[in-house]
């Protein structure tokens, strides 16, 4: 509402404002207002101030058009003009001297390339806007430190990732006020993620619980449930021995341990779907397979491996629609990194024209000449670079592909572990006279769990097509090389190829350990090769 009526407020002042910078930042202003409920509106009012701006050859109104709507391509995933436009305002804010906005532009950049998976390089622009910040002068930069931390963790640096989150958390004590609590509490969190990736369990409980604290006070409800979520994870993975350092008195009970991690993951369950948060959903879901597996509780265990292999499957689908923009992203990336040598290139283009102009007819003839040459290159460039972006379109679909794949083939072995388990637990529950209806409904759960490993003809046909897009070519190549092979004998080979044991492909299959012995051996001699030879090393030289 309040949003609206300054809108309002603006636009009446906009009719009759003359075309000077006042009304540029007029205009900023509305792109302002409406950057969190309509960014392509924020976006327009952006262009506005930008061609003002440009026209008035006012510097700093350029700047912040130019960043007005780099940040609302941002926000609407368009990686590759958001790009463009971050750096157009680089260019400037180096030009005008100003730290303030050259920082604010290459952390833009950073969070561009970071979008786009690119850790490196996003890295790179992170580390040279601290720099740049600290010879100007700025003191408050724990948000850039918490985005450094972020792009250690990707990489797998946890050392470095601990020093940029702590070098955050001395700049916000130090120069954060009340209204950046949420940031010091973010931090806290942040710490805690690279103590449990170590194997610090009582430095990662320390610190979820202070972050935990934060939350809950200042009711930041979305971040409190990755807090809980957490909490249960550190409780969870002491009672399973995973701390690399002794545990304090508090955390050495196994049972109230389990307890614990019970606790803080039905919270953060809870509040996960209030909130409606699929990616916490899906985590939470996996620590409550891994809790239930620990307490024996086999049946539950499989629910909840059951849910999170449903959840991944539609973040996976959320992230496809991402694909062609990150795609076009890196390969905008790769032509326009330096906006400097780029602007130079075309002022030199600019200068080159205007002497070909003053020439004679010859000159206009040779001019002609090169523009031709020109656009017949661009074109040359246009389909190179469209076979580029479909090359790194299928290498990006392959790479989604092996990702599933792997996902499916640790579904089965997880879901084959919980079997085995489930079973001898069943066996040992047998022998002690239990409640007849008890026993029926854990005997049901067993016969569940055997029929969700056992894929049917329909789930076959999906399988092959991922295996066919990650192991291209290899399901053809099998079957010309032998033909008169049987549609158990092929699944055999490919669920081999995967690195299946035979418990797992028994399983799967719905046959006996001793029915998968038998098929691999007469495999074996069916397409003639030497007795002592391994299927498992076969598989991988077709």
């Amino acid at each position: 509402m309040f949003a609206q009526a300054n809108a309002d407020s603006l636009l009446r002042v906009l009719k009759t404002a003359k075309e000077d910078t006042n009304k540029a930042n007029i205009l900023n202003e509305l792109s302002a207002v409406y950057f969190q409920t309509d960014p392509e509106k924020s976006k327009q009012y952006g262009k506005q101030v930008l061609e003002l701006s440009t026209k008035l050859q006012w510097d700093r109104g350029i700047l912040r058009g130019n960043n007005l709507v780099g940040r609302c391509n941002a926000v609407q995933n368009n990686l590759s003009e958001a790009l463009k436009y971050f750096q157009n305002a680089l260019v400037i804010a180096r030009k005008i001297k100003s730290a303030r906005y050259e920082g604010m532009m290459l952390s833009s950049i950073s969070a561009v390339y970071a979008s786009n998976n690119d850790y490196d390089k996003a890295l790179d622009y992170a580390l040279q806007a601290k720099k740049v910040n600290e010879a100007g002068g700025i003191k408050y930069m724990s948000n850039l430190m918490i985005n450094i931390g972020f792009l250690y963790i990707r990489q797998s640096k946890f050392d470095e990732a601990q020093a940029a989150y702590e070098e955050a958390l001395r700049n916000e004590k130090q120069y954060g006020t009340e209204e950046t609590k949420g940031e010091l509490a973010s931090i806290y969190l942040n710490i805690g993620g690279v103590y449990i990736r170590k194997g610090l369990l009582p430095q990662a409980l320390e610190s979820y619980t202070l972050a935990a604290n934060m939350l809950k006070a200042l009711g930041h409800d979305s971040h409190l449930t990755y807090a809980y979520a957490n909490l249960g994870e550190v409780y969870l993975r002491a009672a399973k021995g995973m701390s690399i350092v002794p545990l304090p008195d508090s955390m050495k009970n196994n049972p109230l341990n389990l307890e614990k991690s019970l606790q803080y993951l039905t919270l953060a369950e809870e509040m996960s779907k209030r909130l409606q948060l699929v990616d916490g959903s899906s985590e939470v879901a996996q620590s409550f397979a891994n809790l239930y597996k620990l307490k024996g509780e086999y049946d539950k265990a499989y629910k909840y491996l059951e849910k999170h292999t449903d959840l991944k499957d539609t973040l996976y689908n959320a992230e496809k629609e991402k694909d062609f923009a990150r795609i076009e992203a890196q390969f905008y990336v790769r032509r326009q990194t330096d906006s400097l040598n780029y602007l130079n290139k075309l002022k030199d283009k600019e200068i080159v024209t205007q002497k070909i102009q003053r020439n004679s007819a010859i000159g206009l003839v040779l001019l002609a000449g090169i523009i031709s040459l020109l656009l017949i290159n661009r074109q040359k460039l246009k389909h190179k670079q469209k076979t580029d972006m479909a090359i790194a379109e299928a290498r990006r679909r392959e790479e989604l592909a092996s990702l599933q794949l792997a996902d499916f083939t640790r579904s089965i072995q997880e879901k084959n572990d919980l079997l085995e388990q489930f079973s001898a637990e069943l066996e040992k529950y047998r022998t002690q006279q239990p409640n007849a209806n008890e026993q029926a409904e854990k005997e049901n759960s067993l016969h569940l769990l055997q029929r969700s490993v056992i894929l049917n003809d329909e789930q076959w046909a999906d399988f092959q097509a991922l295996f066919n897009k990650v192991h291209t070519g290899y399901i053809n190549r099998v079957k010309e090389k032998y033909p008169d092979l049987t549609t158990a004998e092929l699944r055999s080979i490919l669920l081999t190829k995967l690195g299946l044991n035979n418990k797992e492909m028994a399983a799967m299959l719905g046959v006996s350990l001793e029915a998968v012995r038998v098929s691999k051996h007469r495999l074996l001699k069916k397409i003639s090769l030497p007795e002592d030879t391994k299927l498992e090393d076969w598989v991988n030289t077709i």
